[in-house]
């Protein structure tokens, strides 16, 4: 149907070319495809931007196995004055070169690399006792200058990355914590959704402030993992019921999120994240409703829930896609 409107209309737009009701120029606007493919000069500029940043990504993990393979031959000193050059390197390039240009921002998100590496080396070298959270809370911090003067989404994922990295060995530094009782379970789950949920509220209200170019891509890795972490949570409160309070908060993102990004702020994936996590979360409800039946039988319906919740899903995100395309 699609293909025979499509012809129908390039005959009409050719027979008001023929009467001059349509100029050649405005005749090639109207025949333009809807999403053009992208010219030479936008893969050019991909392409800079991927070899940019893969290079320094590389520089930075060759200076790290450099110091791995030579260890014992490198003085201690020698090795911190390595990796302070390394460091110093990205920085000088990046000041040096445009802050909007892609070697800038590349350089930038080195700099962040080679600062991690840095705190590493420090804590090998001199056995600080630090324990690995301590390593990447500090390099949180230090990131973020880095991510805040690159405006570049590729180091504002790595900020993100050791952030939340940050966050799990805390609280699995302070015991069993998802496994060993109510005690930790709950502050984890829930430091980590709140820490995602506040980047998530930063990316959409002044993300185009942050980076250069507003991404989708920070706020979709954000609400990744604030619905990760309650979704989790609220799976584990259908058996432990101290956790109940999990499932009120996620049953309030859903009721906030589902609608914001429907109608306010549109954004499918984000959409999507939500209503498959409320499936994950409704099949493990199910699973401690059924639980005393036969075990082929519940893993039989819970199959079978899981395929039609999805198939409903799927059949609603479709629908939506087309109306938003109209």
């Amino acid at each position: 149907m699609k293909l025979m409107d499509d012809m129908r209309r390039r005959d009409q737009l050719l027979d008001w070319t023929e009467q001059g009701l349509l100029s050649r120029e405005q005749l090639q606007r109207a025949l333009a495809p809807e999403r053009p493919q992208p010219a030479a000069r936008h893969w050019l500029t991909a392409l800079d931007r991927v070899l940019a940043f893969y290079g320094c990504l590389l520089l930075a993990l060759g200076v790290l196995f450099f110091f791995a393979f030579n260890w014992e031959e490198l003085h201690r000193f020698t090795k911190l004055a390595l990796a302070a050059a390394a460091l110093s390197g990205f920085a000088g390039i990046a000041l040096l070169m445009p802050r909007e240009s892609v070697v800038g921002r590349a350089t930038l998100m080195g700099a962040a690399l080679a600062t991690g590496g840095l705190l590493a080396l420090i804590g090998q070298t001199y056995q600080t006792g630090a324990d690995i959270w301590q390593l990447f809370a500090v390099w949180t911090v230090l990131s973020l200058p880095w991510a805040l003067l690159s405006r570049s989404a590729a180091c504002w994922v790595l900020f993100w990355l050791v952030a939340n990295l940050a966050l799990v060995r805390y609280f699995a530094s302070t015991g069993s914590w998802l496994f060993g009782g109510l005690h930790g379970v709950s502050p984890g789950l829930l430091s980590l959704a709140a820490f995602n949920a506040l980047l998530l509220v930063l990316f959409e209200c002044w993300g185009g402030r942050l980076l250069l170019q507003p991404s989708r891509l920070l706020p979709r890795l954000a609400g990744c993992g604030a619905l990760a972490a309650l979704g989790l949570g609220a799976m584990i409160a259908w058996w432990r019921p101290g956790l109940g309070h999990l499932l009120l908060i996620l049953a309030a993102i859903y009721l906030v999120g589902i609608p914001i990004y429907r109608r306010f702020r549109p954004d499918l994936l984000l959409l999507a994240m939500q209503l498959y996590s409320l499936v994950a979360v409704l099949t493990a409800g199910l699973a401690r409703l059924l639980q005393d039946i036969d075990d082929f039988a519940l893993v039989w319906l819970l199959g079978l829930f899981v395929l039609l919740g999805s198939a409903m899903v799927s059949v609603w995100l479709q629908r939506c896609y087309r109306e938003d395309q109209q």
